[in-house]
């Protein structure tokens, strides 16, 4: 399969300005600056109702901008019908016509522009999602994951700029939904074109995307590459909606260098400064952020052998779980009553059970601080009420 050539559609996807505001006066979308490059996998990241599907349809020409711009590459196509927008979507439901067969689903596209010769480009199309064999059944006869890539098929053969993704695997299992997700990185980075994708789960986000948007209540609060969401949260929102962080209240007592020295539950512990998105007066409060897989459990028996420089908070273990990959425990702690701690399954403590006395530690560049201003427990509603 040769690369598609993406020459004739450069260009980026840029929204200006643009919100969302219906007759009822609900705001599904603040105004909004987004720029997603050519060529990228992008991810909209959010909670039901957060304003990302509304987002994408916005881009699509399926919904109409309240206000602001849509272009495409040098284009603006904000007062396009869809139809006349070089973008397609791909939706949760897959709309695969159960009357044709998965070639003539694929070829739908060309025949209706009045293309005649068809053959190569299907049969390319699905050698690129790898069902080349399955050409003449119909719809029914594959599998969830089968049919949601012949609508992948079906969407790129008409050369889109963009293929819009709106919670493409929602109806399939966590086994097959994990398969998709690598399958659709692989299609996007042999054809090259923009994905622009929406879910609501943080996985799929982080495994598939280059850049994620994680969108609350129709704004971004936070953009970037999923590494960088992960480990340097700028709110408690995307701290907690994106795994879980243990947040704890602290003051500032000191500067030291590059790091912010703080007293929390009695005790001091240490944040790299530049790790800290609130300020750092003396005296001010901080949330103080920490992982769980960063975290190492230690017996307060053992407590002499813990290395200097790690910052330490003792505690009692209230609850473990064994998930096979990792114990997950619950510590009951002076700065925390429910501190997370995740730890891998090489060499376990067998003292490390309910009710032991323990000291957590961990190494203080792994610390993050963020303004105390905001809720503690933000996004963690948002987290339960997905997976419920």
């Amino acid at each position: 399969m040769t690369k598609m050539t993406t020459t004739d559609n450069s260009g980026d996807v840029r929204l200006s300005g643009i919100s969302k505001t219906y007759d009822n006066g609900f705001t599904a979308v603040q105004p909004l600056d987004l720029t997603v490059p050519q060529g990228s996998f992008f991810a909209l990241l959010g909670a039901s109702g957060c304003g990302k599907t509304t987002t994408l349809r916005m881009i699509a020409g399926l919904e109409e901008p309240s206000s602001g711009t849509v272009h495409l590459g040098d284009q603006e196509v904000t007062a396009l019908p869809p139809y006349k927008r070089p973008v397609n979507t791909v939706f949760q439901s897959y709309a695969l016509f159960p009357h044709l067969d998965i070639f003539e689903n694929v070829a739908f596209g060309l025949r209706r522009r009045g293309i005649k010769s068809v053959k190569k480009q299907v049969e390319e199309m699905l050698e690129l999602v790898q069902l080349g064999e399955q050409a003449r059944k119909k719809p029914h006869q594959l599998s969830g994951g089968q049919q949601q890539r012949v609508a992948v098929a079906r969407a790129l053969i008409n050369h889109p700029k963009v293929l819009l993704l709106d919670e493409p695997l929602g109806a399939l299992d966590l086994k097959l939904r994990r398969q998709m997700q690598l399958e659709l990185k692989r299609i996007q980075t042999e054809v090259g074109i923009t994905f622009i994708h929406v879910t609501h789960d943080q996985e799929e986000a982080m495994t598939m995307a280059d850049t994620v948007a994680v969108m609350n209540a129709g704004r971004v609060e936070q953009l970037g590459s999923p590494a960088d969401l992960y480990e340097n949260p700028n709110t408690t929102f995307v701290a907690n909606f994106l795994g879980t962080s243990n947040l704890i209240e602290a003051e500032v007592d000191t500067k030291n260098g590059d790091d912010i020295v703080l007293k929390a539950g009695g005790g001091k512990l240490v944040l790299p400064e530049a790790r800290c998105s609130a300020p750092t007066t003396t005296g001010g409060k901080v949330l103080v952020g920490v992982r769980p897989e960063k975290i190492s459990l230690t017996h307060a028996d053992d407590a002499g052998e813990i290395a200097e420089g790690r910052n330490r908070i003792t505690g009692k273990i209230a609850d473990s779980s064994f998930i096979g990959v990792s114990t997950q425990y619950v510590i009951d702690s002076p700065v925390c009553p429910e501190f997370e701690v995740y730890a891998q399954n090489i060499d376990r403590d067998a003292r490390l059970v309910p009710g032991a006395e323990v000291v957590l530690h961990w190494n203080p560049a792994h610390t993050f601080g963020l303004d105390a201003a905001q809720d503690i427990d933000a996004g963690v509603a948002e987290v339960e009420e997905e997976a419920a």
